[in-house]
Order: structure tokens, then sequence, then C-alpha cells
């Protein structure tokens, strides 16, 4: 039986999840994907369903802009076209205008109602007027085609699985699962590259078999007629060119204007806005703008430990200077031992992919905190991959130099800065001088070199992906398609498309989302990162990386302290010796991980025990093996959710 538009509408509904399935007549579906999605967006949910009666679309909304006119899913005026939309579109005032010119009648505020009408004008082309993180899905009932699109960085996730010439999607993967019916396996090959890189590739899909992710700057479309599936990229990290002259001075002038634009467009909120601040160049340049552009006193939400193994990454006392000189309302988190041993188990097993990153602690923490007072809050998250921000590059472009020099130890000299033997910075200096592909020497510092302690760890489920190789082999292949300029620069690329959306932005959005917050990311903007892309490498990683940022700092903030890179992690290595190392014996004991046969529980027992008598710091490896025990015994439905 046909069903009229206005009965297939259920009321208001409000976004920050999305989900939908084209064989869901009932919507139970889609029900049961808001279901877990609510995190994301709590403030409402809302459904539609296709006059055809098996499209439907599903949003969770987190209130943001045009609270009170922000219904999801939206239609145009006459039903035809219906968007499911998670994200923000920054340069929504700007379309709004443009789109009126056209003739076109907007009844709100909301860029929702943007996208909606700009698909009628542009068709799937309408990606590339958006400024923003998004993720969206499009129904367009007259050619019976769903259309979605992913940001091009990756802010926002989007999974999704084809079943019998059919699709289904979703935000987060656990939500996905509610809605496919039957679960699917793990993926051993997504398996085994966590536990090397601490987080499952996108060009995998994910941690599961048969599920995929829409990779950042892509666009899918379904038609019902065929069933088929269509997927093409619309933008690419672009390469770094180097085709800028202008003194260093002026490229940091450039950057604080595009970056100040970036900054007021991301400003714009019906509802209380923050910023997380550091107390590094990153977010302390942001705060700088923001405070400058901000209509109100700013709120800064910074996070410490209590533990004094964490006291070379507590980043209370630089940020309490920062917001002195910016004078804003600034509010700290301290976590201490206990607060480790409630958050940790919790935060780990409830992400919806296993993620190995340590800093999604304190990101998730202080999300919680601030999400007391703030629904919204601005992070520093890309500086460091469009900037030049970490050592590495420095260091692993200074190998090809290295080795063609090796044995002359005048020149040697001046390419490896000096160092305090037996630190890592020595460590790596003498790696340097031994002759090695790119690829394995990038993969071994990145990771830690967890690559070469798989073969002890795997259990018989795991073991035979030792012998494919197959994390090595793609990266081989990734930077062998990026050769032609420099190492530091195919490094910053190479960030840019898989180390970025994939750990950086995936912690960013799980962490924040978990706790109900939207972070916005400033540096992520496509202008500035086409430009930092026309800048010599050499010039972003002079004067130990980031130059233009602390170029733009010094003169917009000349008494703001200028660290060295300081990593934004927690004491784990304490935490497992302590209040997390019990959390780890159980896991060992009798978690899923262990019991399916994908890790060995000896060496796993074996690790932990060095760990704690102190004979080798072994959380490199335990972290990972805790952040994806917990999430495989949840994802099972092992102990407490």
């Amino acid at each position: 039986m046909a069903r009229t538009r206005e009965a297939a509408v259920a009321p208001l509904s409000r976004v920050c999840g999305i989900c939908g399935s084209t064989a869901d007549p009932e919507r139970r579906a889609v029900s049961a994907m808001c279901a877990a999605l609510r995190h994301r967006g709590p403030d409402g949910e809302g459904t539609y369903l296709s006059p055809s009666g098996d499209v439907a679309l599903g949003a969770q909304r987190l209130s943001v802009i045009d609270v009170a006119d922000g219904q999801q899913p939206r239609p145009n005026e006459d039903g035809s076209v219906w968007v499911a939309f998670n994200g923000e579109i920054y340069n929504h005032p700007a379309l709004r205008e443009r789109l009126r010119a056209a003739g076109h009648t907007l009844r709100g505020r909301s860029d929702t109602e943007v996208i909606v009408h700009l698909y009628e004008d542009y068709g799937e082309e309408l990606v590339q007027l958006l400024e923003g993180m998004f993720a969206f899905a499009i129904w367009d009932a007259r050619r019976e085609r769903l259309l979605l699109a992913r940001d091009r960085f990756g802010e926002k996730p989007l999974f999704y699985a084809q079943r019998g010439g059919g699709l289904v999607f979703a935000s987060e993967l656990t939500a996905l699962t509610a809605g496919l019916g039957s679960t699917p396996d793990l993926d051993p090959a997504a398996l085994d590259a966590f536990f090397v890189h601490g987080y499952v590739p996108g060009r995998l899909g994910s941690v599961l078999d048969g599920v995929e992710q829409l990779p950042p700057a892509h666009l899918l479309v379904w038609d019902r007629g065929s069933g088929g599936v269509e997927r093409r990229r619309y933008w690419s990290p672009p390469a770094p060119v180097a085709e800028l002259a202008e003194s260093p001075r002026e490229l940091a002038a450039e950057t604080g204007r595009l970056l100040g634009a970036s900054v007021a467009g991301r400003l714009l909120a019906d509802v209380p806005l923050g910023l997380l601040l550091s107390g590094g160049v990153d977010s302390t340049l942001v705060a700088a703008l923001a405070a400058e552009r901000a209509p109100g006193r700013l709120r800064t939400f910074t996070v410490g430990y209590a533990n004094g193994d964490g006291a070379a990454n507590d980043e209370r006392e630089p940020s309490r200077r920062v917001a002195s000189l910016i004078d804003s309302e600034h509010h700290e988190l301290v976590l201490g031992d206990e607060e480790a041993a409630d958050c940790v188990p919790s935060l780990l097993a409830r992400l919806d992919q296993p993620l190995a990153d340590a800093a999604a602690v304190p990101l998730y923490c202080v999300s919680r905190f601030a999400r007391r007072e703030v629904t919204v809050a601005i992070a520093g998250e890309g500086a460091d991959e469009l900037f030049g921000g970490y050592p590495r590059y420095g260091w692993i472009g200074r190998s090809a130099r290295a080795e063609r020099w090796n044995g002359r130890a005048a020149t040697l000299d001046r390419l490896i800065p000096p160092a305090r033997p037996g630190s890592s910075r020595s460590r790596r200096a003498l790696d340097l001088l031994v002759p090695r592909p790119l690829a394995e020497r990038h993969l071994d510092w990145v990771t830690a070199g967890r690559r070469g302690a798989r073969a002890g760890l795997y259990g018989p489920r795991l073991a035979p992906e030792l012998g494919r190789e197959a994390v090595l082999a793609s990266l081989r292949e990734e930077l062998d398609e990026s050769r032609g300029g420099s190492v530091s620069g195919v490094l910053m690329n190479l960030d840019q498309r898989h180390w970025l959306p994939d750990d950086v932005l995936v912690k960013a959005d799980r962490a924040a989302m978990l706790a109900s917050l939207e972070l916005r990311t400033p540096y992520l903007q496509r202008e500035l990162a086409e430009f930092a892309a026309g800048v010599s490498p050499q010039i972003h990683l002079a004067g130990g990386g980031k130059q233009l940022l602390r170029l733009l700092l010094a003169k917009l903030l000349p008494a703001a302290p200028q660290r060295p890179k300081v990593a934004f992690l927690p004491p784990v290595a304490a935490w497992l010796r302590g209040p997390l190392g019990t959390v780890m014996e159980d896991q060992i004991a009798a978690g899923s991980l262990y019991g399916e046969g994908w890790i060995r529980p000896e060496a796993a027992t074996r690790l932990l025990a060095e760990h704690r008598r102190g004979e080798a710091d072994r959380s490199g490896a335990l972290w990972p093996l805790l952040a994806a025990g917990l999430w495989l015994d949840r994802f099972r439905g092992v102990g407490a959710a």
C-alpha cells in the first residue's frame, strides 16, 4: 500500500548520527541503529520511510544550530528529496544566500536544509561547495537513488554493508551491526593491521568481514534498478608541491588569514561553546584567534595527571599561562589512578572499533568534563600533519641523505642532531645509519616496533597473517605511489591520507561523541590544507617543525609558551603496573581475545609480568591487547557493557 509522505515521517528529529537501509519496510533496522547511536545525538530521534515502503533513513541529533527548526530527516518542498545529515557546514550562511538568489525558499536556519536544495541544483557535485565536517545520505525518490558522502578529511564516519542487492549504513560500526540482523565475524587481516598500527586502517573497510567504511572525500551511489553500488573520490589531500616563493613570515601571515577565517566559521553555534586547550602551539594559536572572535568570554578546558609518571605530559601549567593571556574562563581536570580504573575499561569497550591510541582516554575525560558547560568544543587536530609537526618527518627525511653518505662522519654529524647516549633520539640516530627501506623504517618508528613482536603473540587464528606481511606490503605500495617529492613531504601526505582519518580523527570523533560533545577542527579547512601543501616541507620543518604556526603565534601572542612537541598521552605504563594490571590479568584469564585463539595467553602473561617487574616497558604491546580484548568482549556480549 502506498503511504503518504506525512504518514511516513516520524516526529521531530535532531543530528550527530545517521543510519539507513534500502530494505526496511517496518523501520525495525533503522530504529535499532538509532538506539545504538543515541550517545551521538541525545536531543531527539527521527526516521523517514519512502512512499514505496522500503528505503528508511534515521537520525539522532545533538542540537547545535537552529535548535528549534532542525528536524531530520529533512525534505525539499515536494518531498522528492530527503537527507539525513551528520556534522556541520561552516559556510552554510553564504550557501543560503546563493540558494535564495537562485529562487529557492528556505524556511529555517539549519545547514541541513542547505544540502537538500544544493542537491536539487548540483546533484552529486554539491560536495564541492561544502566547507565543513559531514557524512550524509540523500534519498532521491524520483531517480530511486541513494547518495552517501563523507567530508574531505574524514572527520565524520560512515560505515556500510551490501546485503542481497541492498545497502545498510550507519555512522558507527556498533550501530550498523544492530541493523544487519546478523553479526559478521572479525576480519583477521584487519585485526593484524590493528595490532601493528594501533588502529584499523580505513583501506581495509573495518574490523568486521564484509563491512566497509566510506573513505574520506568519497561519494557512494546505490541504484534501486540495478542494486549496484558505485564509489568515487571527489577530492584528495594535495601532494606537497613547494610552489610558494614568499618568505616564511609572509607565508605565516597568509596562514593566519586562512586559519582566522576558519576559526570564525567554527564559532557559529546556538549553544555554549568552548575550546580544548593543551598549552601547545596548535591549540594555543586557535585559542588566541578564537578569543578575538568569540562573542563572549571563551571557555577553555585542560586535563592533567595526578600520577607522577604523567608529569612530562601534564599540560596544566602551560595551559594556565595561555588562559591568563587570552583571559579565558579556564577549567582543569585531573586524572588519577582511581579515574583510570573507572574510565579506561569502559571507554575501550564502548568504542565501535578497537583503538589503541591512549590519547583517547584524556580526550574522552576532558570532553565529558567540558560537556557540563558546553555543547561544542574547538580543538587543534590536523596541525601536525599539515604543517610538519612530527619530529619523525625530519628524522626519516634525513635517512636518505644519511644512507648516501654512510661512513662519512663529518657529513653525518651535520645531518643528525646531537643526542644523549641511550635516549630515544640516540637510538633513532643510530637507526638512520643502517640502510633500510623507507617503508620498514617508517612503519617501525610509528608503531614502536610491534610488527616484530607479533610472532610471539599470535595464536592460531592470527598466525597465518604473519606470512602475508600485508601491512608492510600495503605501505610499500602507498609510498611507491607517492614518490616524486622529498621524503618528508611524502610522509606528511601519507599521514594526511591515513594516520589522520584512521586514528587521529576516529579518536576525536568517538571520544567526544561518547560524551555527546561536538568537536570542531579549524586546521582541517580545504583552502588552508591546499595552501599548506604549496609550502616546501623544508620551510615547514625548520626550527623544529611547524615554523609557520610558531611565527604566527609569536606575532599574535608573543608571551605564549612555545614548547617542543609533547605527545598528549596519559601515564599508561604506570597504569598497567597499577590499576589496569588487574584488568589485563582478567582479560588474559577469561577474555574472548585469548579464548578464541587470536592471542596466546602465555605470551601476554609473560609481557605483563616483565612490565610489572620493571624489567622493560611493555606498554607499547600491552595497550593494544587491552584495547582489543575489552572491545571484543563487549562485541561478543561478554561481561558488563
